[in-house]
């Protein structure tokens, strides 16, 4: 089973828990983003290390573990739903550059 497919079951397991009505509904990879970043954080130790909102106001978040070991892709609509896009394996924080433009 692939990282992020384990992870999405987890999170769906635990949301299940405790919406017995939910029991009914496919599984997905969306949760509530307390629930995915409260599993990240105590299965991975995965923490945000980078953000971004987009233009129509979602949150994109990498969280990743110290070392980059392991990182994920989460996607946060303003709905509060949020979704695993993608996970994988050594994450590298690369150095913020000049802006770009005409030399001054």
């Amino acid at each position: 089973m692939s990282r992020i497919a384990w992870v999405a079951a987890a999170v769906v397991t635990a949301a299940l828990i405790g919406s017995p009505a939910s029991a009914q509904s496919p599984p997905q990879s969306c949760a509530k983003r307390a629930d995915i970043i409260r599993h990240l954080s105590g299965q991975f130790q995965e923490a945000p290390v980078a953000i971004g909102l987009s233009d129509n106001g979602s949150l994109l978040e990498i969280l990743a573990t110290t070392d980059g070991k392991t990182w994920t892709l989460l996607f946060s609509m303003p709905t509060g739903v949020s979704c695993l896009m993608a996970t994988g394996q050594d994450w590298q924080a690369l150095p913020r550059l000049a802006e770009y433009g005409p030399p001054a």
